[in-house]
């Protein structure tokens, strides 16, 4: 075989060896930095791209989407002096691929480090109710913190939330208790409430029933006509109170007759037996 085709052929086979080491891929949502040589190199968008080998051109892929990053829990001391224990998450997004890479060794590891900055800075100005109750006002003074500190990075903050603030257990006892008897008491104050209500009710309806005589009478034969449809066995009947009151007048007089019976009966003997007249 010539020589010449067989230098042409090995060749050939080399070019593509060395074609093949410097094909990438890059993906829809990633971007490619290229440093060429230690300095910065194109920008490489999705598909199939070319790199020098050898070691020439550099391919870091940066990710574009936005991803969560878990912050590990912060234990702080707030405005007030309570010392709680704080997480949170983070989720950002690469806006400029070459300054995440140019600017910062590993963007997720220093936004990480800067939002557990960042959640001693703002909650150690903040009272323990304003953690708790206003945790929207926390969450806008977190992302304002660290927006002005990732922006020269190419990140953007999306969102932060604080996913959990623990007190100590004293302090979570002592605010059960104080919970516990503010419910108490609202419910004593709803029951009054319940019961004045019904009070001005029953004297409303005494009131309409004082002026109608017989009312008493219907309402007794409607409850009585209600307690016939039930299976009962025994059945209260309230008496009025005017039909009742002549017996018990009656009764009161007979006792006071008696009374003065005896009284009578006692007087004579009583001043027989004390007589000045009697014979000693």
């Amino acid at each position: 075989m010539d020589p010449v085709i067989i230098a042409a052929v090995v060749a050939a086979a080399c070019a593509l060896v060395v074609l093949a080491s410097g094909i990438r891929v890059i993906a829809e949502y990633q971007r490619g930095v290229v440093l060429r040589l230690g300095r910065r190199g194109p920008l490489l968008e999705p598909g199939l791209r070319i790199i020098l080998p050898f070691g020439i051109d550099r391919l870091i892929r940066v990710d574009l989407r936005s991803s969560l990053l878990e912050v590990p829990t912060q234990e702080v001391i707030t405005h007030d002096g309570v010392p709680v224990q704080v997480s949170a998450s983070v989720h950002l997004q690469v806006l400029n691929p070459i300054l995440a890479v140019t600017r910062v060794i590993d963007y997720r590891r220093s936004t990480s480090r800067l939002v557990q900055a960042a959640l001693r800075e703002v909650v150690g100005h903040t009272g323990l109710r304003g953690l708790l109750v206003e945790p929207e006002t926390v969450r806008d003074a977190l992302g304002r913190f660290v927006d002005a500190r990732t922006e020269p990075w190419g990140i953007r903050i999306t969102e932060i939330d604080v996913r959990e603030v623990e007190l100590p257990a004293a302090m979570q006892r002592a605010m059960e208790q104080q919970a516990e008897i503010l419910g108490r008491h609202q419910t004593q104050r709803m029951e009054a409430d319940a019961e004045m209500a019904t009070a001005r009710r029953l004297a409303g309806a005494a009131e309409i029933l004082a002026g109608q005589p017989y009312a008493v009478q219907l309402r007794l034969i409607q409850a009585l006509t209600e307690m016939s449809s039930e299976k009962t066995t025994v059945v209260v009947l309230p008496l009025p109170a005017d039909l009742v009151q002549p017996f018990v007048d009656l009764q009161g007089h007979g006792h006071r007759g008696r009374a003065a019976d005896a009284g009578g009966s006692a007087g004579p003997t009583e001043r027989s037996e004390h007589s000045p007249d009697r014979p000693r």
